[in-house]
């Protein structure tokens, strides 16, 4: 008969426990794992739905889903981005922005300048000129390459009255895309203001 060594019989004993000691909490996380995986479910149906809504041009219901999706799974980062969208379609600027914000806030990327201009161009919308200057800044620095950027804050900066700045802005939009017709159009109607 073999008997065992008295210190690896405690080791045993005491992996033994460990393992069984363990078990609760294994259990626990595949219970809450199931519950995310439950909830990222439930979040998709409801953004999808949104999103069949919104191309309905149902917006107020799209608004509901997509609040619902959000709700459901606060990581649904696409679902901030349709929201702001349908929320500028139904004309609630305040609401749109917000939820753009919010998709700023916890997105990990915080260098993408698109949203920064899609901010940037709600509050140009909603008569924010301020506000959208200072995205639409944002957004240029972010990524001094985007031509539309430029030309949408050429547009904030003509609202405020600087036009010295609308200026620079529209010639910085022809200098990265030359064959843009309408800023060359702002730019002739400036010039027509001063002559």
């Amino acid at each position: 008969m073999y008997t065992m060594n008295p210190v690896l019989w405690r080791t045993r004993r005491l992996l033994l426990i460990a393992c069984l000691l363990a078990v609760p909490a294994v259990v626990w996380r595949g219970a809450d794992v199931t519950a995310a995986v439950l909830r990222d479910r439930v979040a998709t149906a409801a953004y999808q739905r949104g999103v069949a809504l919104q191309s309905d041009r149902r917006y107020d219901e799209a608004a509901a889903a997509f609040r619902e999706a959000i709700a459901t799974s606060p990581s649904a980062i696409t679902a901030y981005a349709d929201l702001g969208d349908v929320e500028l379609a139904r004309g609630h600027i305040d609401q749109a922005v917000q939820a753009y914000r919010h998709l700023l806030a916890i997105y990990p990327f915080t260098y993408f300048a698109d949203l920064y201009r899609r901010v940037g161009f709600i509050e140009l919308r909603g008569g924010r000129f301020e506000d959208a200057v200072q995205d639409l800044r944002q957004a240029s620095t972010l990524d001094p390459g985007d031509w539309h950027t430029y030309h949408l804050l050429g547009h904030a900066y003509y609202r405020l009255g600087d036009l010295q700045s609308a200026r620079v802005a529209w010639e910085r939009t022809l200098a990265l895309n030359p064959g843009f017709q309408p800023a060359y159009e702002r730019l002739r109607e400036l010039d027509a203001q001063h002559h």
